[in-house]
């Protein structure tokens, strides 16, 4: 188990597959913390996955604050 899936696994977003997003992404920005998205990201989808996660209207910062 990742430390991302560790703290963040638990998130309620009204959906597992987001969750299991999150924890995605979370893990492939964690990895390069000072390079922007598109560098920290492999590659084209990966980087539209990521602008998309974080604009999903769905999942508030309260939401993936509540597993810590």
């Amino acid at each position: 188990m990742s430390w991302a899936e560790a703290e963040l696994g638990s998130a309620q977003l009204g959906d597992q597959r987001l969750t299991k997003r999150l924890v995605t992404r979370v893990d492939t920005l964690s990895a390069a913390p000072t390079t922007s998205i598109p560098a920290a990201c492999r590659g084209w989808a990966e980087t539209k996955a990521a602008y998309r996660l974080l604009d999903n209207d769905s999942m508030d910062w309260r939401d993936l604050l509540e597993p810590h």
